[in-house]
């Protein structure tokens, strides 16, 4: 089996960009936000993916495969209305889509062979089994900082060819985890901003109560105390929730920065 591994590549900046990514896994993705205040009164159940997420045994021999990120342009307002397959947000109207990213998911079946080069690093997956791609919606009114940030990372590639690390099954999968590139772990570029919306209250308005909330991974973080006490640190995990149902116990300890859009199958609830 492989491992789940993410990439990341960016274009030359256009009004409303997006990221992408590579990883090695199932992902569910919510359809896109509608701006219908009304909720719709016949609303289409999200379906569900026959090869659902691995357990997190299973994710160990996941290898995750690098990702190309690039920014792609807001759909018009029509398009977005017209998705009515795409959770909304539980949330103040603030959360409105702003930007949106994609990540394209791959396996890394070679990631654990025993003759792989010491040192290689997961973006240069020799044998990489595409599983889809993944958008993300990204509520950039609601929390600047968080997403300027996330959008950073995919800029500098740094989530290429990274693991998703952390699977609970039926209810979310993490990644980002910092530490060494050729484990499939995170190195943040030099230049990221410190992110002070980790300690404002306000950005912890939206809940997790649907499947394909892209949440800032703070209470599930699991990076190295070593690395944590860098007085440079910044965190850069995020989670994504896979339902069927919803996860409260992350909810006022992880900052929701935005929502799948496409893609959601990929995830697998069940």
């Amino acid at each position: 089996m492989g491992s789940l591994a993410i990439a990341v590549s960016f274009p030359p900046q256009l009004p409303h960009h997006r990221c992408c990514r590579r990883r090695r896994r199932l992902l569910v993705s919510p359809p896109p936000l509608s701006k219908n205040p009304n909720p719709n009164p016949n609303p289409i159940p999200i379906p569900i993916n026959p090869h659902p997420l691995p357990n997190r045994r299973s994710l160990l021999l996941l290898s995750s495969s690098a990702a190309a990120a690039s920014l792609l342009p807001l759909p018009a307002a029509a398009d977005t209305d017209a998705s009515a397959s795409s959770p909304a947000p539980s949330s103040p109207s603030a959360a409105a889509v702003t930007e949106r990213v994609y990540m394209d998911f791959s396996l890394c079946p070679s990631y654990f062979r025993s003759d792989r080069p010491v040192g290689s690093d997961l973006a240069a997956c020799p044998d990489p089994e595409p599983l889809g791609r993944v958008v993300f919606g990204l509520y950039g009114k609601l929390v600047p900082q968080t997403v300027a940030n996330f959008k950073a990372m995919c800029a500098s590639a740094a989530y290429r060819g990274t693991l998703v690390h952390k699977v609970i099954r039926g209810q979310f999968f993490v990644a980002g985890r910092q530490g060494r590139r050729d484990k499939g772990e995170v190195r943040p570029p030099p230049n990221l901003a410190r992110n002070m919306e980790t300690v404002d209250s306000r950005a912890f308005q939206l809940k997790h109560s649907r499947p394909g909330t892209l949440s800032l991974c703070l209470s599930q973080n699991d990076d190295d105390e070593v690395i944590r006490l860098d007085p440079n640190y910044h965190n850069v995990e995020f989670l994504v929730t896979t339902g069927p149902g919803p996860c409260p116990q992350l909810d006022n300890e992880n900052i929701v920065f935005g929502t799948v859009l496409e893609g959601f199958l990929l995830f697998g609830a069940k």
